[in-house]
């Protein structure tokens, strides 16, 4: 660049760009030739900052415009809305908006843990129970109308053990299941506790022995229609009563017809032997202590009888108790009717009396 050249840059400088009133240092546009010629660029100063000024305003307010812009944008919405991260989060959906709920501390969020598996459960039962009712399987499903179906053999008896079954032996008559009814002397009780007390004082012991004998044989036949699930108790009795007790020096009480307690119930009978005078009194005691259905009373004696103060003993101790008395009377010719105290006995206590003549005792039914 040659000196005319120079003369002419500094020419419209000089002109264009003067420094409010004063003029360029003498070596400016030296310099500024210098500059140009290793950098290929023309560097020039203005005397007045009102662009830069402005330039700067302009890119603040676009920096806080994207700033105010970014914000409204990512922030705004998500502040209407509570948000946890991690754990169990439970969602209360409301018509106005939905709430979030986290507890921060480990028992919290088991117990939250804990009610969101008790929900599932219960989702998940509901689920199965829509599942299963329309489900079809093998043979359907019987409904609440349906009737129970017991699956026999071919046969119209039931696969299922009956009573009789498991007791060996029919224990139902006319619907009274666990009774029976047997019988002395043609007196019929129906029950499932029955007590024999039987006259066993010298006077049984007559006629050849007839009255002792035939009280044997009508009490044996009885127990026969017994079964395991009936019980029994005998007293013979005298002054004393004697009474069936295998278990002794146990109290006595009422023993079940099992097979065991049969056999020695006919030991015990079979070796009575009459003696004694007649206390009547003591051995009806006994047998109502023991809370039987039914007593089949047996005696030949006129003598002692009971008294009414005695019978009225016996009649009020037997109304917790609801037995029948059930009286026997052994005696010689015909009866003449005369109301003794047997036949009152039975009146009171819901039994039945029978007389029996000695001369006309026939063979075992």
């Amino acid at each position: 660049m040659t000196k005319s050249d120079v003369s002419t840059i500094e020419e419209p400088l000089s002109d264009r760009s003067p420094l409010e009133g004063s003029e360029l240092p003498e070596n400016q546009g030296e310099l500024l030739a210098d500059l140009s010629d290793t950098d290929e660029m023309f560097y020039y100063e203005n005397g007045h900052n009102s662009a830069v000024f402005i330039s700067a305003g302009i890119h603040c307010l676009i920096f806080v415009l994207l700033i105010y812009t970014w914000k409204t944008t990512f922030f705004k919405g998500a502040a209407e809305e509570q948000t946890a991260e991690g754990g169990i989060v439970l969602v209360n959906n409301s018509s106005e908006s939905p709430t979030y709920h986290q507890n921060p501390n480990e028992q919290n969020m088991q117990d939250t843990s804990q009610a969101a598996a008790s929900l599932s459960e219960l989702v998940e039962e509901a689920t199965q129970e829509d599942a299963f009712s329309d489900l079809e399987l093998p043979g359907g499903l019987p409904d609440a109308s349906a009737q129970p179906v017991i699956e026999t053999n071919g046969s119209s008896e039931s696969a299922l053990p009956t009573l009789e079954e498991l007791t060996n032996n029919k224990t139902s008559t006319g619907g009274d299941y666990g009774k029976v009814e047997t019988g002395v002397f043609g007196i019929k009780g129906k029950g499932s506790r029955f007590i024999y007390v039987f006259d066993r004082s010298a006077s049984m012991s007559g006629y050849q022995g007839r009255p002792i004998d035939a009280a044997q044989q009508q009490l044996l036949a009885s127990l026969e229609d017994l079964k395991e699930n009936h019980q029994f108790q005998i007293i013979f009795y005298n002054e004393y009563p004697s009474i069936f007790n295998p278990f002794s020096p146990s109290p006595p009480k009422l023993l079940y017809g099992n097979p065991l307690n049969r056999k020695q119930a006919v030991e015990f009978v079979e070796n009575i032997e009459p003696s004694g005078q007649t206390n009547h009194i003591a051995a009806l005691k006994i047998a109502l202590n023991m809370k039987p259905d039914v007593i089949f009373f047996l005696t030949d004696a006129d003598e002692p009888q009971l008294t009414t103060e005695e019978l009225a003993f016996i009649t009020n101790r037997n109304d917790g108790v609801g037995a029948s008395i059930n009286c026997i009377q052994f005696g010689v010719g015909k009866y003449l009717g005369a109301k003794n105290f047997l036949m009152r006995l039975a009146d009171l206590n819901g039994g039945q009396y029978s007389y029996v003549d000695l001369n006309k005792l026939r063979s075992i039914r």
